[in-house]
């Protein structure tokens, strides 16, 4: 009996509680207090930092220019970095945003992956009166002056050396 007598006085204390004040409401819990709309709001201070793009604060995210250590004049062989006839088609430059070929050009999208010796980013190509977008993975070996150029759909995959 003692046992149901406590649970009922339990239950009647719960039941006799006043529900917590709400915060937003300050005119309900203090009668002296402005409401709401009548409190003036305070212009946005200028030294408040929006908070950055959480892919511009990982580390890992890619940049939005192909990385310095890729870029140059590459040539497949030899010859095409020395000559000087026009015939030098497996060279290829890269520069911050693209990468020239003999007869077009690919233009940086979207980089995607961009760790130490290794970027992959999409490249809208243009050429011969073409345009096509195709993904590309650039990788530095030998002291970063080999550079293995890699592309899928068909899978293919192209060596160069750094010119001097």
């Amino acid at each position: 009996m003692k046992q149901v007598s406590s649970i009922a006085l339990l239950i009647l204390a719960l039941a006799a509680c006043k529900p917590a004040a709400d915060a937003n409401n300050v005119a309900a819990t203090e009668p002296n207090a402005a409401a709401p709309s009548d409190i003036e709001a305070l212009p946005p201070s200028e030294d408040v930092v929006p908070p950055a793009d959480n892919a511009a604060t990982n580390e890992t995210a890619p940049s939005s220019a192909i990385p310095a250590a890729f870029q140059g004049r590459w040539g497949m062989v030899p010859a095409d970095c020395t000559t000087t006839r026009g015939d030098d088609k497996g060279l290829i430059t890269v520069d911050s945003n693209s990468i020239k070929f003999y007869e077009s050009r690919a233009t940086l999208a979207k980089a995607t992956l961009n760790a130490p010796e290794n970027f992959t980013g999409d490249f809208k190509f243009t050429g011969e009166g073409q345009t096509w977008t195709k993904p590309q993975n650039l990788k530095l070996t030998g002291s970063s002056n080999t550079l293995i150029r890699s592309e899928t759909d068909p899978a293919m995959s192209f060596t160069y050396k750094r010119c001097a």
